[in-house]
């Protein structure tokens, strides 16, 4: 027999996460989740050794993104696919015309 876990079981679970689809990054603040609720960079003895770094990576990454361009959603009324888990169709394909300076 072999077990399966999904990612979204947990990261997507609102006994963990109440309301899940408002940005509040202040919930990992302090103690944060439960350990093993959340695991973007895996978790225990195999924990990756580049998490802060890749933290502070992203972290300039975005705020390059969002004080450089307007985002614009391409197809606003792109349809969910389940296959096994969410996704969006055509993956949410963006416009990023630069922020008139």
């Amino acid at each position: 027999m072999q077990i399966h876990w999904f990612v979204h079981s947990t990261h997507k679970n609102p006994q963990y996460f109440p309301d899940l689809e408002k940005f509040d990054p202040s919930r990992f603040e302090g103690k944060g989740p439960p350990s093993y609720t959340f695991v973007p960079f895996g978790g225990g003895s195999h924990m990756c050794p580049e998490k802060e770094y890749v933290r502070v990576e992203i972290f300039l990454f975005m705020y390059n993104v969002v004080t450089r361009f307007k985002l614009e959603i391409v197809n606003p009324n792109e349809k969910n696919i389940y296959n096994p888990s969410p996704t969006l169709a055509n993956g949410l394909p963006l416009r990023l015309p630069p922020h008139q300076m």
